[in-house]
């Protein structure tokens, strides 16, 4: 009968303790989906930045992008004090900013990865003129589609590469 009772307060102090530990940690933020081919497209004309690029904004200006078709490539960035991610660690061959500007190449460069952060030494557009792309819709620009999904940016590739940012997501497919 000792024994049965020592077994019941055992199993009283785990169950206890069980319920004082720490919760469970917040399930991570999923990264949007690539858009269905239905998605409202929007007229690049209107994004135009006169410099043969095209950039727009996503969810009011947190997260902005820039579609350049020569060489090919989107960047997108966003300013360091709007990041609630955990910025990775930088290569030692860079020498400015990492993590707050992600590119995604419409090929495959001759050095890199086609989706990945971008050493920085500043903004590489200004958001402050650009158009928001409106959430659920995208545009097109040669071999890159970005798209808008709430406050996070998506850009594809012909090749199904694609970059996410947002300020609390971020995401590469190579």
């Amino acid at each position: 009968m000792r024994k049965f009772g020592v077994l019941v307060i055992a199993a009283i102090a785990a169950l206890v303790l069980s319920s004082c530990s720490s919760p469970a940690p917040e399930a991570k933020i999923k990264l949007p989906e690539k858009p269905p081919i239905e998605t409202p497209v929007v007229n690049e004309a209107d994004y135009a930045d006169g410099y043969g690029g095209y950039i727009f904004r996503v969810g009011g200006g947190t997260v902005w992008c820039t579609i350049n078709t020569t060489p090919g490539f989107a960047l997108c960035e966003h300013r360091d004090v709007d990041v609630a991610y955990e910025i990775p660690e930088a290569p030692a061959s860079c020498e400015g900013a990492w993590g707050y500007q992600a590119r995604l190449w419409g090929f495959q460069p001759s050095e890199g990865q086609v989706a990945d952060w971008f050493c920085s030494s500043g903004l590489y557009s200004d958001p402050e003129e650009a158009y928001s792309l409106p959430s659920g819709s995208k545009i097109v620009v040669g071999d890159i589609t970005c798209f808008a999904a709430e406050t996070v940016a998506r850009c594809d590739n012909n090749q199904d590469q694609y970059l996410v940012l947002g300020a609390d997501i971020f995401g590469f497919g190579n």
